[in-house]
């Protein structure tokens, strides 16, 4: 079976291409072929079709083979490019053979031309092939880059030693460094001691199960900001350098301390609910106390004396002045019991009436000075708003006084459209916000939980800020009408 043969003859002699060609055939090729002997032609000759190999003489009167391997490599460098000549030293064979020629020999060797060609084509496959598979791997070196410059979780490669041969851009931003000042780092050049070593054993473990290891990790990053990564390892084989392991992190900081909130706020409702509970039952005890011990007692005494007077048939005398007596009695008791409800103030002066009223009081009996300051006014309040604004103010008061070993107590109310504005402010001993939130989910201490949960209730915001010996400030948004908060 003939092997088809694109062979482009930069010759002067016809003959001698001739008798190339016949030598080829007779070596089972099936040339197409041209003979060109100056550039202009050669240069045609590229432009019009792709040849196999270019066999070339070596000296011709307008043009020459070195001219001509220059042409050649220029259009196609991977072209294979063989010399012959009626006679060629062997300074020259070298140096055609440096500017790129494969092969070379003379006219009279003709024979050797098929096994040369045969030769080079095999030679010129596998450059294509290797060339082709360079190409491939610098362009998936190319992509490989692109993927991890672009990727946003840190990613890293340790070699068996743990020192870092790769990282990208976000691991080494994480440090704030570039890739080029951590390759041949540790994670004890980078980490606290803990963390480098736990860090460290994780790596250990994949090189040593061979196999994926996932983990959860806080790392202190460049900023001295304590990060919470999701982090898994895997080993890799690391050719001529034994195994590697390669790890990449995700950021949970945010997802995790809001899972710690919501089990926070959980944990609140649950306490929540059951100190709502308690209160209703407290209170409901509180009444049903004083309907029956006060008020019920009351009216039997009132029964008994009303049938002493049908019995006497008559309205004079001292039973008259014990019924009314005890009239007036029940009437203070139910007066006392309604007056637990709701605070009298706010029905008969309004709520910036009431607080004033309220602050003044308090501050004079405690012996501590209090100032009060409104502006805007309370119309158009929802009574439970109001009754929630007076209450924390009641409830901080109360803990203030309490507590705070204060001189002065500041209450500021405002309004301002449909928004009220309430700041309460000591100049006491202050606290820890973090440990009395602690003490109320433990259920040692409810007044800071329940101001809070007042305010959330109607759709309003109370902020803390209190520091030990720097006193306390409670600012609070609440709406002026009651917001239903959906989930």
């Amino acid at each position: 079976m003939s092997i088809p043969l694109r062979v482009l003859f930069v010759e002067d002699m016809e003959e001698d291409a001739v008798l190339m060609v016949r030598e080829l055939k007779r070596a089972g090729f099936e040339p197409t072929w041209l003979r060109v002997d100056d550039e202009p032609a050669l240069l045609g000759a590229l432009r019009e079709a792709r040849w196999d190999i270019v066999i070339s003489d070596y000296s011709m009167p307008a043009f020459s083979g070195v001219e001509a391997l220059k042409i050649v490599k220029q259009d196609n460098d991977q072209t294979p490019f063989i010399i012959v000549s009626g006679v060629i030293g062997e300074q020259t064979a070298v140096e055609v053979m440096k500017a790129g020629a494969q092969d070379y020999f003379l006219k009279s060797a003709i024979a050797r031309l098929p096994h040369a060609v045969e030769r080079e084509l095999r030679d010129a496959q596998a450059r294509r092939k290797q060339r082709a598979s360079a190409q491939a791997l610098r362009e998936m070196q190319a992509r490989f880059n692109a993927f991890m410059n672009a990727a946003p979780m840190p990613t890293w490669i340790k070699d068996a030693q743990l020192r870092y041969s790769y990282v990208n851009p976000a691991q080494s931003a994480f440090f704030g460094m570039t890739p080029g000042d951590m390759d041949g780092l540790t994670d004890f050049d980078l980490m606290s001691t803990g963390a480098a070593q736990a860090s460290q054993e994780s790596d250990r473990k994949v090189l040593q199960d061979r196999c994926e290891l996932h983990t959860q990790e806080t790392v202190f990053d460049y900023n001295h900001n304590a990060r919470i990564l999701d982090v898994v390892r895997f080993p890799i084989h690391g050719e001529g350098k034994g195994d590697m392991v390669a790890g990449l992190a995700i950021d949970v900081t945010e997802r995790e301390q809001s899972r710690r909130e919501l089990e926070l706020a959980i944990q609140r409702q649950q306490l929540l609910s059951s100190r709502v509970i308690e209160v209703q039952e407290r209170e409901r005890q509180h009444l049903a106390r004083g309907l029956h011990d006060d008020v019920g007692q009351s009216l039997t005494a009132l029964k008994i004396t009303l049938e002493t007077i049908r019995k006497n048939g008559s309205l004079e005398g001292p039973s008259l002045q014990n019924g009314i007596d005890i009239v007036t009695a029940v009437l203070a008791q139910v007066r006392s019991l309604s007056l637990d409800l709701r605070p009298p103030q706010l029905d008969n002066l309004g709520l910036i009436a009431a607080l004033r009223s309220y602050v003044e009081q308090k501050s004079r009996l405690a012996g501590v000075s209090g100032w009060f300051e409104s502006s805007g006014h309370d119309d158009g309040l929802h009574h439970d708003i109001e009754n929630t604004a007076f209450r924390i103010v009641q409830e901080a008061v109360t803990n203030i006084l309490r507590h705070a070993k204060c001189k002065n107590i500041r209450v500021k109310i405002d309004r301002q459209q449909d928004q009220l504005y309430l700041c309460i402010r000591d100049d006491g001993q202050g606290f820890d916000i973090e440990t009395a939130r602690s003490n109320a989910i433990s259920g040692t201490s409810f007044g800071l939980l329940n101001m809070e949960e007042r305010a959330v209730l109607v759709g309003g915001s109370m902020d803390i800020s209190s520091a030990p010996g720097e006193g306390t400030e409670i600012v609070m948004h609440l709406p002026v009408a009651p917001v239903v908060r959906r989930i």
